[in-house]
């Protein structure tokens, strides 16, 4: 077994763990991290099977090499982009949309974050693991896919967050949003990638740094709203994070 491959294949997943935790003003309870990031094992297993039963009814998929651009557009975003970004979606939605953690904007970023890095280190495995080229496919999609995957749950996140504090009555559009945009961005990533075409690669270069860039502005702008609410929730006598309207250490109401 090559323990650099391994190495290669994981560390770049607790690299973004990390950069991504150290961001959160109030630290999530490491349990419910642990239960996200395995869930997106758990998100893996379900593309694998939605994957299988897809290929029943559109047995063209099975092989995509040489594909027209047609066909690779279709595969990248519907069999690929939409399948894993939708198993995800579910997993974010049902375990920390309405769990009692979510109470500041960036809470749910980090929580689909942790979903995704847990998906792509259960894919990281699965290319590079028993492949001849396993050290450079670790090496390539450590910089590109694994922080990729962070984007798509950052975007997702981003506009659940959105859902949950904004105008109410834009709720809806928010959640169509959380879904429709990480989709419209992995299907573009992989639509371009694997196109084959010298011009569309180099477009695929510029995409995602540009999606590298817009990510890390979003992050600055929730934890910003984030620290300005925080320092309002703030108990002048004792310090202590007011909750309800009042604190729950000396009782002074906000």
């Amino acid at each position: 077994m090559n323990y650099l491959i391994i190495i290669l294949a994981i560390l770049p997943v607790i690299l973004l763990i990390t950069y991504f935790y150290n961001k959160d003003t109030l630290k999530e309870p490491k349990k419910l991290l642990q239960k996200l990031f395995f869930s997106g094992f758990l998100s893996a297993f379900l593309v694998i099977a939605v994957s299988l039963v897809g290929l029943i009814f559109f047995p063209t998929f099975t092989n995509v090499e040489n594909a027209s651009i047609i066909k690779m557009f279709l595969y990248s975003f519907i069999f690929i982009s939409l399948t894993e970004e939708f198993c995800k979606w579910i997993m974010i939605y049902k375990i920390s949309y309405n769990n009692k953690e979510f109470d500041q904007l960036y809470d749910i970023i980090l929580y689909s974050v942790f979903v995704g890095l847990g998906f792509a280190c259960f894919e990281n495995f699965l290319y590079v693991l028993g492949n001849e080229s396993g050290l450079w496919i670790a090496i390539f999609r450590g910089i590109t896919a694994i922080p990729a995957h962070a984007c798509f749950q950052t975007f997702m996140g981003y506009y659940l967050t959105l859902s949950k504090f904004d105008d109410q009555k834009k709720k809806k559009k928010y959640l169509y949003l959380s879904l429709i945009i990480p989709i419209l961005l992995h299907g573009t990533y992989d639509f371009l990638l694997l196109s084959g075409n010298i011009i569309l690669v180099c477009i695929f270069l510029v995409f995602i740094i540009t999606m590298f860039i817009i990510t890390i502005i979003k992050i600055k702008r929730i934890i910003k709203i984030d620290e300005t609410r925080l320092k309002n929730d703030i108990c002048p006598n004792c310090q202590t994070l007011i909750k309800n309207n009042f604190c729950p250490n000396c009782g002074h109401k906000k």
